[in-house]
């Protein structure tokens, strides 16, 4: 409904960027294909955004590049290249804005190695964005959280970035509200192995 009503009333979309570029070194595989339900985590990533009405959907890769290509069903999302992953964070978010519409309105930046993210959680950032126009950052346990919004005013700040930095680095730079988020399991990453099993058995261990 709410896709339906952003449509009708003309506005521009909020696009969805999925930073999938890593080398996934302390895992010893790449993360975007470990298996999560009944897909990966990377196509859960996608499915969250899409669900969530994130349009355009831009999924950057980097390392493993071919093989996450021919593995993963990506939906309508776009799948960007970043030759330079090997250079940082930095790298994957210029090249995920570079491959927006003019007209959109900003981005949700979600992460690939999150795939427990809840569409409720996406969609709350998103609908919260259209209606302060602002960077949206959750708030899990007192501390920040994915995903974040930024408005497209933010994207030439965004393009400026060098190395390993993230968004985080031009936070006091643009007016920003808090989403707090109660269910902690949001909050959690993967960056082990032991990440990745306790985080499965959370959302999948039988009863």
């Amino acid at each position: 409904m709410a896709e339906l009503l952003d449509k009708v009333a003309g506005l521009p979309a909020i696009a969805g960027v999925i930073l999938a570029a890593g080398d996934s070194s302390r895992f010893g595989a790449p993360k975007q294909l470990q298996p999560w339900g009944r897909s990966t985590c990377l196509e859960a990533c996608i499915r969250t955004a899409e669900t969530a009405g994130l349009d355009p959907l831009v999924v950057v890769l980097g390392d493993h590049f071919e093989e996450i290509q021919a593995r993963t069903h990506f939906g309508h999302a776009l799948v960007v290249r970043n030759t330079d992953w090997e250079k940082g964070q930095s790298t994957s978010l210029k090249a995920g804005i570079t491959a927006l519409p003019q007209e959109c309105f900003g981005a949700v930046f979600l992460l690939a190695d999150q795939p427990q993210l809840s569409v409720q959680l996406v969609s709350a950032v998103k609908d919260l964005a259209w209606q302060k126009d602002a960077v949206v950052l959750p708030i899990i346990g007192d501390r920040r959280a994915n995903p974040v919004f930024f408005p497209k005013r933010a994207f030439p700040r965004l393009m400026e970035l060098q190395g390993d930095q993230g968004g985080r680095a031009i936070l006091g730079e643009f007016p920003a509200v808090q989403l707090p988020w109660l269910d902690d399991d949001m909050a959690l990453d993967i960056d082990t192995r032991e990440d990745y099993e306790r985080l499965y058995r959370i959302f999948f261990s039988k009863p």
